[in-house]
This record gives C-alpha cells, sequence and structure tokens, in this order.
C-alpha cells in the first residue's frame, strides 16, 4: 500500500503541475494536450482510492468534510483575495450566487473550485450505483451510459450548459472515476510498475501519437463510426493512453520529496494557485521578467513560482489551519518545529 500511495502522490503531483501551466500564458496546442486528461486524472485517481465501506449517512458526512468544507472555506478566502487583487468592490450577493451555483467557468473569483462540488457529486453517486449494482463491470457500463448520455446530450465537454455544481461534468466524468475503481479492483496496480509491459507499450504509444497526432484522428476516422460515437470514444481512449503514461512516468518521479509533498497537498494548489500565487506573481514580479514574448516560458516561470510559494502555505495550512480541509484541529508547536526542520532537510536534498 505504501507504493501505491506514493506512486499516486507523484501522479497527483504532476497533474497539479499540468492544472497550474494550463493556466498561464502557455500557447494552445500544448495546453489542448494537457486539458484532454489532466481532469480525467485527478478523477481516475479519485476512483482508484475510493471506498464504500462506511454506511450512506457515515459516507456522506465523510465527503462533506473532504471536500465541501474546503469548498467553502477557500471560496470565502479566494474571494477576498480576488476583492484586493483585483481591486473590486466586495460584492456579497454575486459571490454567494456564484458559490451556491457552483458552475465551471463562472466562479467567477477562482474558477477551479469547481473541482470539488463536482467531485462530491461524483462520489455520492458513484457511491449509490456500487451500493445498487453488485457486478464490477455492470457498474462500468452504468458510467459509460451516464457519461456518454452527458457528453451527447448535455454537451459536457463543451460547457454549452453547464448545471448547477457542475453536474454535467460530473456525470461526463464518472466514467473516468469508474474506470479508478475498476483498476483497483482487478489489482492490474499491485506490481512493480516500472517493469510492466503495458505501460511500457503504452506509454510509448502515447509518446508516438503526441508527436504524430494526426494518427490518432485518421485511425478512428478508419472506423466509421457516427460522429458522436467518435467523439465520445476517442477522447476517453486519448485520455486513458495519457494517464497510463503519467502513472508510468510517477514511478520514476516517486522518489522525490517536492514532487510527493505537492501532490499530498494538491487541494490546496488546486484552491490557491490562481486566486493567491499568480496573483501574487503577476502583481509583483511578472512585468520585470521581460517575457512576455517568450509565452512558454513565462508559463513555466509561474508555475515554479506557484508551487514553490504554495509548498509552505500548504504545511502552514495543514499544521496550524487544518480546519480549512476539513480536517481536525491539532496544534502541537515543538511536533510542528520536527516536521518544518525534516521537510526544509528533504527539500534541500
Amino acid at each position: 500500500m505504501t507504493n501505491r500511495i506514493t506512486w499516486i502522490d507523484a501522479c497527483k503531483g504532476i497533474g497539479i503541475f499540468l492544472v497550474i501551466i494550463g493556466h498561464t500564458t502557455l500557447v494552445s496546442t500544448p495546453r489542448l494536450h494537457i486539458y484532454s486528461f489532466h481532469m480525467p486524472l485527478f478523477f481516475f485517481l479519485s476512483g482508484f482510492l475510493f471506498s464504500s465501506k462506511n454506511n450512506f449517512k457515515e459516507f456522506v458526512f465523510s465527503k462533506i468534510k473532504s471536500l465541501l468544507v474546503p469548498y467553502f472555506a477557500f471560496a470565502v478566502i479566494s474571494f477576498l483575495l480576488f476583492s484586493y487583487y483585483q481591486n473590486q468592490p466586495i460584492d456579497i450577493s454575486k459571490f454567494l450566487f456564484s458559490t451556491i451555483e457552483s458552475k465551471r467557468n463562472f466562479i467567477y473569483y477562482n474558477d477551479p473550485l469547481w473541482f470539488l462540488t463536482s467531485l462530491f457529486l461524483i462520489e455520492i453517486i458513484f457511491y449509490l450505483i456500487v451500493k445498487f449494482i453488485k457486478k464490477k463491470f455492470a457498474i462500468l457500463l452504468v458510467v459509460l451510459i451516464v457519461s456518454f448520455f452527458a457528453f451527447s446530450e448535455l454537451q459536457a465537454t463543451s460547457g454549452a450548459r453547464i448545471l448547477p455544481w457542475s453536474l454535467d461534468q460530473s456525470l461526463y466524468y464518472l466514467v473516468y472515476f469508474g474506470i479508478g475503481y475498476l483498476i483497483r479492483y482487478m489489482q492490474w496496480f499491485d506490481k512493480n510498475l516500472k517493469k510492466s509491459l503495458v505501460l511500457m507499450g503504452i506509454s510509448s504509444l502515447y509518446i508516438w501519437l503526441v508527436v504524430d497526432s494526426t494518427l490518432y484522428q485518421k485511425l478512428w476516422l478508419s472506423l466509421h463510426l457516427p460522429s458522436v460515437i467518435q467523439g465520445y470514444l476517442s477522447g476517453i481512449v486519448w485520455a486513458s493512453l495519457a494517464i497510463s503514461f503519467v502513472i508510468y512516468l510517477s514511478q520514476f518521479l516517486s522518489f522525490s520529496p517536492v514532487i510527493n509533498f505537492v501532490g499530498k497537498n494538491s487541494l490546496i494548489l488546486m484552491v490557491l494557485h490562481l486566486s493567491m500565487a499568480i496573483n501574487i506573481f503577476n502583481t509583483h514580479f511578472r512585468e520585470g521578467l521581460y517575457l512576455e514574448q517568450h509565452p512558454n516560458i513565462l508559463a513555466l516561470f509561474i508555475t515554479c513560482f506557484a508551487i514553490f510559494m504554495l509548498i509552505p502555505v500548504s504545511f502552514i495550512i495543514n499544521n496550524i489551519f487544518p480546519f480549512l480541509l476539513g480536517k481536525n484541529y491539532k496544534w502541537n508547536l515543538s511536533k510542528l518545529i520536527k516536521k518544518e526542520v525534516k521537510l526544509s532537510f528533504s527539500l534541500k536534498k
């Protein structure tokens, strides 16, 4: 279990790096590649870690603590940061309406927060599915049908009909959550993944298709499927290839204490990279770099700044303000100092 958690933390570290750089000045082609799989990756990992051992009441309460408490806590923090850095008047009614609706692309003060409410809905929906449907592959069939409905009828990937709490996204991403759950059940990742010929092959195929992405479309066109089915399946297959590549890559990066720490605190980085770190960078550092003509280099600068700025912020939140994450308040000064020294030593190594 220790090895599995290590590579999952590394995957989350890679994933949050992609999320942050996707919100910077990165040019369109690499951005499109990132957007094709970075959120499916997080939903896949959440499904892989899913457990339905608790009764429904206990399960819902645990998800309220771990997802909705951080959502509303960081909504307030983000709103105050937005008002300060954007020099906007504090409009409580607009804030409340946007926060309660939690629509992707419409949380004006910090849009990445939509992930928390969307994941909350996915967790609840999937819990009910696994309680009523016992056969694992029947579960996969159900989430495929639900996901296809969201893709075809709700136009979830286009954002044309965004529902409150991004329900359209939740129904679409349910398939990645289900795939992660099924793979965990099948115990396919209980081996030494560094030596997995399957992961090596899939990763090599993904790199090849990234180099020549037109080949991927040609392969799908050759099947002569209806356009809506082709669009749905090709998106899932592409994201699955990319997720497999990230999982394989994580096997070689899990030694890094920085990547693992970032992965463990990916929620904090998710909710604060735009509202805090990037705002600080744009206000105090961006103009002096003279990199506007080099958007990809600037994107890398912004991303690295955001990550390394939020590492100590994550440490402070975890140890002094854990209630922001829905955790119990336990603060021991001597233990906190020891942790800080140990973390500083690890980062230097």
